[in-house]
């Protein structure tokens, strides 16, 4: 799994003062005062980075990635609290503490977009810029409520039995543009953590326990730190027309469409990202 192999990342488990453990992988200089933290999406994880971390490291920036909890190789607790919108943002925060981030710049995709403007609305000295990508946070994940809708609890037991393959193949395939195109390498990465017990339950509990309408009621209009949102015109899982909403909480932001981008936006052109982080950095 990523990114074994390379040299150009660093690898650590930090554990949390709840004892949870996540994988962290960073790249770039470790001295370096311009520090970005990378919040991935549901279901995903480090691996959605791969291609931004080392562009952020050739301009001098500090590239830190985790695996939420429930994701990747992070611990998956039975705990269903843990995977709440708070719950994750605070592990995202202590994850700072660990690794002795006093402040950066949040990236967050698709879920990692709702937790980071959570941090910077709570934590304002913590965050000094955000990049939102294909953002979630006003229920308009048609993808995310169709599945919560027909996945009641008594069925939860089955889940592991349709992991398949050829369901992350499909779903990677409608994520894409026309950008870049998915690979079975891709496919073979992200379906990797669903073989780790307690992967399907726990997300499971993300897809029940998460507000995916943070964005009307989590006080993201008290976000003031540079901000930029971008999205795909070819999104199929965040209607786009809907990510615009967070205009209406973040008058201060800029919107960026991408034309021929899908979901995935730091994969299929992670240049634009790089240069929207470099915009809000201070």
């Amino acid at each position: 799994m990523f990114p074994a192999g390379d040299d150009r990342f660093r690898v650590r488990f930090v554990t949390l003062p709840s004892g949870m453990r996540l994988r962290v992988v960073e790249c770039g200089d470790e001295r370096s005062s311009r520090v970005v933290v990378c919040v991935h999406g549901w279901a995903c994880s480090v691996y959605s980075y791969r291609l931004l971390m080392p562009l952020l490291a050739t301009e001098g920036m500090r590239a830190v990635a985790m695996d939420l909890q429930g994701h990747g190789l992070s611990d998956k607790p039975d705990d269903a609290q843990q995977y709440t919108l708070d719950a994750l943002a605070l592990s995202v925060l202590q994850t700072m503490d660990v690794l002795l981030i006093p402040c950066a710049t949040i990236v967050g995709h698709s879920m990692g977009g709702p937790v980071g403007a959570r941090l910077a609305a709570e934590v304002p000295d913590r965050v000094a810029g955000l990049v939102l990508l294909a953002p979630a946070g006003f229920g308009t994940e048609w993808p995310i409520r169709l599945g919560a809708a027909f996945t009641p609890r008594f069925i939860s037991p089955l889940l592991p039995y349709v992991a398949r393959r050829w369901i992350f193949a499909l779903v990677l395939k409608m994520a894409y543009g026309r950008i870049r195109q998915t690979t079975d390498q891709i496919t073979d990465e992200y379906w990797a953590p669903s073989q780790f017990p307690g992967y399907t339950r726990a997300m499971w509990d993300v897809l029940h326990r998460f507000d995916w309408r943070a964005g009307s009621d989590h006080y993201f209009d008290h976000v003031r730190v540079p901000t930029a949102v971008l999205t795909g015109s070819l999104d199929r899982f965040v209607v786009r027309r809907w990510v615009t909403a967070y205009a209406r909480v973040l008058d201060h932001a800029t919107f960026t469409t991408i034309q021929g981008c899908g979901h995935v936006i730091a994969e299929e052109i992670p240049g634009a990202v790089k240069e929207a982080v470099i915009a809000v950095t201070r």
